[in-house]
């Protein structure tokens, strides 16, 4: 009994901050050769002023109103905002455990992850919940986070559930929560996965992942069919697309201070190069309509960069 509990324990362990694999010579060096990126930081205030912290997700309607997910406990998880950062309204209230990432859709409906939960929400923009999905099969439910991490949401309806903490793999619902498929298994091959912590779906449709511990992106067909990958080294923690298809990362050393050595990175989708940069943190990133970029900062500073 001893020996099975053990070797549990190592299948499940996950390596929220593990050392230098020796890939963060790649990932430093990339970043010292990409050009600033000419957007404008801008930090964004709350008014009324609200007491919040660790910010896990930003995104943006077509409006440019922003929704903030925060793990504060002296406000609602979500908080919506007028872009100059005047607060609209809040919910969420009792539903999370550990907020973790957040998606506007293309009908302007919102979606969350709790990764201690693995509960999957769906609102409408003024906060009724329309769906809840449980992604289940938590090897720890009293880990702070061995559950889903991410969520994207495709044109053909199809729900893309990165479940990388303490999984290794992409579940997929259909637009009324029932589970069509799931693929990956924990590994460093093509296809395999160390912590799937970030997802999105290109304009052509084909699935994004951001392979956090194994320092890459890969894409797959929406069967879950492996298509290619790039490295970039360290940690790769989130993945976003801009609406004119423009690809971006968020990355860090593994071996640096979390938070401190932090980009993110614009890349070249036909070779996966790196084309440009912005320092700063983003545990998870977004792009807006308008192109700013929504780095969460996983602290209480709401930040926007603006082109």
């Amino acid at each position: 009994m001893r020996k099975l509990i053990l070797s549990m324990i190592v299948m499940y362990a996950v390596p929220v901050y593990a050392q230098d694999d020796g890939s963060d010579a790649l990932l430093r060096s990339l970043t010292d050769a990409a050009p600033p990126l000419a957007m404008e930081r801008v930090e964004i205030e709350l008014a009324p002023p609200l007491q919040i912290d660790q910010i896990s997700g930003i995104t943006t309607d077509e409006s440019g109103n922003l929704y903030i997910f925060q793990r504060g406990a002296a406000a609602d998880p979500i908080i919506v905002t007028d872009p100059s950062g005047r607060v609209q309204h809040s919910f969420g209230s009792g539903l999370f455990n550990r907020p973790h990432s957040i998606r506007i859709d293309a009908a302007g409906n919102v979606w969350t992850v709790d990764s201690n939960t693995s509960m999957v929400y769906k609102f409408s923009p003024s906060g009724e919940t329309l769906l809840e999905i449980d992604v289940g099969d938590v090897p720890d439910p009293a880990a702070e986070s061995c559950a889903a991490a991410d969520i994207a949401v495709g044109a053909n309806g199809l729900v893309y559930v990165a479940d990388g903490y303490c999984n290794a793999r992409v579940v997929v619902y259909d637009s009324g929560g029932r589970k069509v498929r799931e693929w990956g298994r924990a590994g460093t091959g093509p296809g395999e996965l160390n912590l799937p912590h970030g997802i999105a779906v290109s304009p052509e449709g084909e699935v994004y992942v951001a392979d956090r511990e194994n320092g890459r992106v890969q894409w797959f067909t929406t069967e879950g069919e492996y298509l290619g990958e790039w490295r970039y080294g360290g940690r790769v923690l989130s993945v976003a697309f801009s609406p004119d298809g423009e690809l971006f990362i968020s990355a860090e050393p593994k071996g640096a201070v979390p938070q401190q050595e932090a980009t993110v990175l614009r890349i070249d989708r036909t070779d996966g190069s790196v084309v440009g940069k912005i320092d700063d943190f983003g545990h998870e990133i977004d792009v807006g309509a308008d192109g700013s970029l929504l780095p969460a900062s996983l602290t209480d500073r709401v930040v926007v960069y603006r082109p």
